[in-house]
């Protein structure tokens, strides 16, 4: 400052004339600062609540209480509703949204289920069913017809299975039955009374009926399953012998428990 003085009287600027920029300079840098500093005080005192609140949080989870001045009757609605729509996300995320069915992750969660309880050994009966020619109903009608088709033929698998047994939409037109502690003796009587039972034909557009054609694949689980994928692999099997033997039929992938008896027909099947 000393030296910029002399610079400037040097240079023959009257002093007078620099009285008032420094006499406004003076006063403005000591506002400047003073705005400055309660600015951060503000933006510090906004942090350690937004620290509170977050220490209050995991102190609830962690079911320790926390000497906090944040009052929890305020967030309780809240956390409610958090909690009721995490219920309907996990929901969703097993359901198919088309059919109001299991899709294909509850279906695979089922089977994990039902495959590693070791308190119960009873078989678990797979069907595995594919609605015939449903590429025709797509490409006469539309996707949308299609998609009433598959809709209305789900609610049919729902009206005539029995309350224990679970139906998952594996994708497209193709469903899947879980026989829980079912032999396949008995799934097989229960996959023939579907296919008397279930309609010769669903309405695709008013006064427009299609015929009601299905194949299916039928297995079992098995003791030397090392997993419940095992099951789906033979039930898919089956399902793609019917096919290949015309359709509108129901093909059972039966195991002996014979070991060698097995290998020979899964090699037969390959």
């Amino acid at each position: 400052m000393v030296v910029s003085l002399g610079w400037l009287y040097a240079s023959g600027v009257p002093f007078r004339s620099l009285v008032g920029p420094l006499f406004g300079f003076a006063v403005i840098v000591p506002v400047v600062l003073w705005l400055n500093f309660r600015a951060r005080r503000q933006w510090l005192e906004a942090l350690g609540h937004d620290a509170k609140f977050l220490a209050h949080m995991v102190g609830r989870r962690s079911g320790r209480h926390l000497n906090t001045e944040l009052y929890t009757d305020e967030l309780r609605p809240l956390s409610e509703v958090v909690q009721k729509e995490r219920h309907k996300l996990i929901v969703l995320g097993l359901t198919d949204p088309l059919c109001d069915v299991g899709n294909r992750r509850a279906l695979e969660q089922w089977l994990h289920t039902f495959f590693d309880r070791p308190e119960t050994k009873a078989p678990v009966s797979v069907l595995l069913i594919d609605l015939d020619h449903f590429k025709d109903i797509n490409d006469r009608y539309g996707h949308d017809m299609g998609d009433q088709v598959i809709k209305k033929f789900a609610a049919e698998l729902r009206n005539r299975v029995r309350e224990c047994d679970l139906i998952a939409r594996m994708g497209g037109d193709e469903f899947c039955i879980v026989f829980p502690q079912t032999r396949l003796s008995v799934a097989m009587a229960l996959a023939g009374r579907l296919r008397t039972q279930l309609p010769i034909s669903i309405e695709v557009t008013k006064g427009v009926l299609h015929t009601l054609r299905w194949t299916g694949g039928l297995s079992v689980t098995d003791p030397f399953d090392i997993s419940f994928k095992e099951v789906l692999k033979r039930a898919d099997r089956a399902l793609l012998i019917a096919k290949n033997q015309g359709r509108n039929r129901t093909e059972i992938f039966e195991l002996s428990l014979k070991t060698d008896e097995r290998k020979l027909q899964e090699s037969f099947l390959h």
